[in-house]
């Protein structure tokens, strides 16, 4: 294949999340699936500070309801000081083993892995799309360097041609062309190809398809190739050509630069990294934007992360150090747009990244997890207070709108992180709950067998 060519490297970035998930997990294949994997092995990783804090909520809970009674004498005592009466109810939970905290170290733990984990997907998005545009710029190049033109031609915009025979490969351009002139329909249709059809209406050749008939004509139909077209022309000073000539070469030019963008398409369907229903999880996954970023928005990233460089000289991204010029072309608005021009005419790959499906399910998520975790709160005595009650309803919706709007201006990749990480909380939550309950059943019921079949020792604290 033409876009198999070298690769050139892009440096990734540093960071412990970052080089987990580009290296560590680069068996797995895909990018989501590496998102998934690394946030279950996380969470069995952690699943012991779960287990401590559901163990420390069921003896809260044991200890609120040994307290009842102290608690509501206190209630009698300093009901009309609501805040005197709150200071003795935390002293008595204090020196009866109360423990605040036992809730907040994994919340503490959560909220440092939220907030790395955004950095960090942020940094893992910019670089993939940038270096998946340099995988299509390669390919791009690679094209026009194996059909003998000169790729800074149709960079720079220029009516000028140039070819040459190094590098050519001929017998490739001869079946994708013996394609493009299969009929004078199928010529036809390449040329009023929507991402080839303004640059001949640029270098105003009145009729296009008839200019590179002459190639059927004059080559196919003889017995020559490509490559005698090209020794034909290798070398030629466009001045001296006839306006005849100089038509056809350019012509023959724009049509080696759609074989370049076919090139082009292919390496993106190789390169771009698609999940599920979402066309590319470095954008997020909304109806209203699209798979590949037009330029505004991927030089606004691009920047953001110092890919692309501020001024005429500097190689930021420390790609093509040995062609300034090649890295001066990347960086152009007038490149992206040749280079990408295939992909966008392809509503599979290009348009409606997503249906929001993601972003349902974390708010969804979200709000179940919330329901579970203040009745769980409430149940083990933590939450007693109608401020705690009042403080508990703005988190339950707090949240899930903080989410919604990660989910709506995020990566797909972030919101399949969030997704990930609130199965896997309830997984986790579910599994500690019940091995917690099972220990606390086998311990109840010897407490009963002691009752049953010996003295009761009045010093015992027994649980009824």
């Amino acid at each position: 294949m033409a876009f198999l060519m070298s690769a050139v490297d892009v440096t990734a970035p540093s960071g412990l999340w970052e080089w987990l998930i580009i290296n560590v997990f680069g068996f797995i294949g895909n990018y989501g699936w590496r998102i998934v994997v690394l946030v279950v092995f996380l969470k069995l990783l952690l699943s012991p500070l779960d287990f401590y804090q559901k163990y420390k909520m069921r003896k809260n809970q044991r200890i609120t309801e040994n307290l009842q009674i102290q608690m509501k004498k206190l209630e009698k005592q300093y009901g009309a000081d609501k805040r005197t009466l709150q200071q003795k109810q935390m002293e008595l939970q204090k020196k009866a083993g109360f423990s605040y905290m036992s809730a907040c170290l994994p919340m503490i733990v959560t909220l440092v892995l939220f907030i790395t984990f955004y950095t960090a997907l942020r940094s893992v998005s910019a670089y993939m799309e940038f270096r998946q545009y340099v995988e299509m710029h390669d390919a791009y190049v690679a094209s026009y360097t194996q059909s003998g033109f000169d790729y800074n031609m149709r960079t720079n915009q220029s009516m000028r041609f140039s070819v040459s025979t190094e590098g050519l490969e001929a017998d490739e351009i001869d079946e994708w062309l013996s394609r493009v002139y299969e009929s004078r329909e199928s010529l036809e249709a390449r040329v009023n190809a929507s991402e080839i059809k303004n640059e001949f209406n640029y270098v105003i050749i009145n009729d296009p398809a008839t200019t590179l008939w002459r190639y059927k004509t004059e080559y196919l139909d003889v017995g020559k190739s490509y490559a005698d077209f090209v020794a034909d022309y290798e070398g030629v000073e466009f001045a001296s050509l006839s306006d005849a000539d100089a038509d056809f070469a350019i012509g023959m030019s724009i049509l080696m630069q759609a074989r370049a963008q076919d090139d082009t398409l292919e390496a993106y369907r190789n390169a771009h990294t698609s999940f599920l229903w979402i066309k590319s999880l470095w954008v997020a996954d909304v109806p209203w934007k699209d798979a590949l970023p037009d330029w505004s928005t991927f030089k606004t990233s691009m920047d953001s992360y110092g890919y692309l460089a501020s001024s005429a000289s500097g190689n930021p991204a420390n790609i093509y150090t040995d062609n300034e010029a090649m890295y001066r072309n990347l960086i152009k608005e007038d490149t992206y747009n040749l280079v990408t021009a295939k992909i966008r005419t392809d509503k599979s790959l290009y348009e409606t990244n997503g249906y929001l499906i993601m972003v349902v399910l974390v708010v969804g998520l979200s709000l179940l997890s919330q329901l579970i975790s203040q009745r769980q709160q409430k149940k083990s005595g933590q939450i007693t207070d109608a401020n705690s009650n009042g403080m508990m309803k703005v988190m339950l919706w707090m949240m899930p709108i903080m989410l919604l709007v990660f989910a709506l201006t995020s990566s797909s990749a972030f919101t399949l992180y969030m997704v990930a990480n609130s199965i896997m909380t309830l997984i986790v939550n579910f599994l500690t709950t019940f091995i917690v309950n099972l220990t606390d059943g086998t311990y109840n019921k010897k407490e009963v067998e002691v009752i049953r079949h010996g003295r009761i020792d009045p010093n015992d604290k027994i649980n009824k």
